[in-house]
């Protein structure tokens, strides 16, 4: 995190007067502190002077393509889930373009409690027993989120629900193919690779609800015991095959270091279940089959791989704010990708 400054000596007066009209509540000044580790959205939380806690979204500045740091389409979901099983944070103020903060974002209630980062970070901050029972709720919240009907909440057009997985690798070639990436590692040429394997392999359409599109332990807030209080960072969500968020799910359950910039995942420390049992809990749960789960394991890393790209860029062009040694995204990007041919099925040869 950066150091904490009054809100007034970071952004207008007007933004302070904004967020204080929106929570009736508030006492202000407003303290600001950047919570860091996303490489997407910039998030902050924001304290007033009785102790309240807030978080702050919004998306860099800058051209963004499809719904890519879309802090719109993420507080409706939040809103529309508030009433359902499926753990979230309450939505209180949805800024535009137009209000004092001149980009799109939104403001939730602070949900105290632990974002378990990485391995070391779940072994020091919950027990074993903690662990276990936060790497199972994580699976019980995903198949809570995908028994949600999206037109009992309001999500029915949120997008198609057939054709998914064609869209998605439209969206994330598109991604790659646009960036203006100096390219002399080969990292392009296995991305595009990989997409031509998985394209022949991919299976018949399958009609869903309601998709995270980035589900994991570390996009989740955790209690002390390991309840899961939060499912958070919902930018990506939408309407399509369920086996995607399984799939990612179980390519973020314990990934090589290098695909997660260094870290090994929460799931990975001791107490959390194996990835299995993860799946296995979740099919009892869904009531859903997991035949060729793999190919979705395989599809999620190579999709991760783009992500890790467009950081690259996000991160070169100074959108986020920040110095980062950037070749560490074109690293993690091969990672993933080098993962994604490592499958159990593989699509090393397939045709």
């Amino acid at each position: 995190m950066t150091g904490v400054r009054s809100l007034e000596e970071q952004v207008p007066p007007a933004l302070a007067r904004w967020l204080a009209d929106a929570l009736p509540e508030a006492v202000p000044p407003f303290e600001f502190t950047r919570i860091a580790g996303g490489f997407s959205m910039l998030t902050w939380r924001f304290d007033d002077q009785a102790g309240h806690g807030w978080v702050l979204r919004h998306r860099p500045p800058g051209t963004h393509r499809g719904r890519a740091h879309d802090t719109a389409r993420e507080a409706r979901a939040i809103a529309a889930l508030a009433n359902t099983p499926v753990p979230v944070p309450r939505l209180r103020a949805v800024g535009t373009d137009d209000d004092p903060l001149g980009l799109s974002c939104h403001v939730t209630d602070f949900v105290p409690g632990l974002v378990l980062a990485d391995a070391d970070e779940a072994g020091a901050r919950v027990t074993p027993e903690a662990l276990t029972a936060a790497s199972r709720g994580v699976v019980a919240a995903l198949a809570a989120l995908h028994t949600v009907d999206p037109d009992a909440v309001g999500l029915g057009d949120l997008g198609p629900r057939t054709g998914y997985l064609h869209r998605q690798f439209r969206r994330w070639s598109g991604v790659v193919d646009d960036l203006p990436f100096r390219d002399g590692t080969g990292v392009v040429e296995l991305f595009q690779e990989t997409r031509d394997r998985l394209l022949r392999r991919m299976p018949p359409d399958r009609a869903g609800g309601v998709v995270h599109g980035d589900y994991r332990l570390g996009n989740a807030i955790t209690g002390d015991d390991g309840t899961i209080r939060a499912i958070l960072d919902w930018e990506l969500v939408t309407l399509g095959d369920p086996l995607a968020d399984v799939g990612m799910m179980a390519a973020f359950w314990d990934p090589p270091a290098e695909a997660m910039l260094g870290t090994r995942m929460p799931t990975a420390a001791r107490g959390a279940i194996p990835v299995d049992e993860a799946l296995d809990h979740y099919s009892r749960l869904s009531g859903t089959g997991l035949d060729g789960i793999e190919f979705y394991q395989a599809f999620a890393c190579w999709r991760l791989a783009a992500t890790g790209l467009r950081s690259w860029t996000r991160y070169e062009s100074g959108a986020m704010g920040e110095d980062y040694d950037t070749s560490k995204f074109v690293t993690a990007a091969m990672a993933w990708l080098d993962y994604a041919n490592q499958m159990p099925t593989g699509t090393k040869g397939r045709a």
